[in-house]
């Protein structure tokens, strides 16, 4: 599994109110390069790279959010998958859920020495949902469903499903100076071709 790199410290926010900022930061900063087990080869040592900027618009129930990633199949130039994603997001007041629609673009890589790459287009619809379980598990839950645009193939839809709970060890707050678990589980499903895509799971500290 790739992971990757940490992200800059951004200001503490309360959890119990949806925040983008603290949600992507603690999913940056859980994050390393480590060892990617990809088919071609699992000896490989590969890379996941990432960079996340959220922006809560002052006063308003909007939000923005833009992530770039890179993943190699090596440390740094063998292309796996580039992915540049905007997103706009929408929560109602008194209301747990945060809502958004977004656009990614992805371009998958060939292992080895070949450049053949191809692209994808994907729009998507999400809806987020946080919440604090009991005095110090921090849980996430996500859906996302995706209309997937490759240049070279046939269009298709696919749903994710995440799950995600950071628990602080130190203190019973995700602020400045807590050492804390994470673990998350995403699940990928094709819907037309019905079937089951793929599986990501991450346990770290952070």
């Amino acid at each position: 599994m790739h992971a990757p790199a940490p992200v800059a410290t951004l200001p503490p926010v309360t959890y119990r109110q949806f925040h983008p900022r603290r949600l992507f930061l603690i999913a940056a900063l859980l994050f390393a390069v480590s060892c990617a087990h990809a088919q071609v080869n699992e000896d490989e040592m590969g890379a996941w790279y990432a960079w996340f900027y959220n922006r809560n618009i002052d006063d308003t129930p909007w939000a923005t959010q833009m992530i770039v990633q890179r993943r190699n199949w090596d440390t740094h130039g063998d292309l796996q998958q580039r992915l540049i994603l905007g997103l706009v997001s929408y929560k109602p007041a008194d209301h747990p859920i945060r809502y958004g629609l977004g656009y990614y673009h992805l371009r998958n890589g060939t292992p080895g020495p070949s450049s053949v790459t191809r692209d994808a287009h994907i729009v998507f619809q999400q809806g987020l949902y946080t919440r604090l379980l009991g005095e110090r598990n921090y849980f996430t839950g996500r859906l996302r469903l995706e209309e997937h645009m490759p240049d070279d193939s046939d269009s298709f839809r696919r749903l994710r499903t995440y799950l995600s709970i950071n628990r602080p060890l130190n203190r019973t707050t995700l602020d400045a100076g807590a050492v804390y678990l994470s673990l998350y589980d995403e699940h990928f499903l094709e819907l037309d071709n019905v079937g089951y895509a793929l599986n990501r799971a991450y346990a770290g500290l952070g």
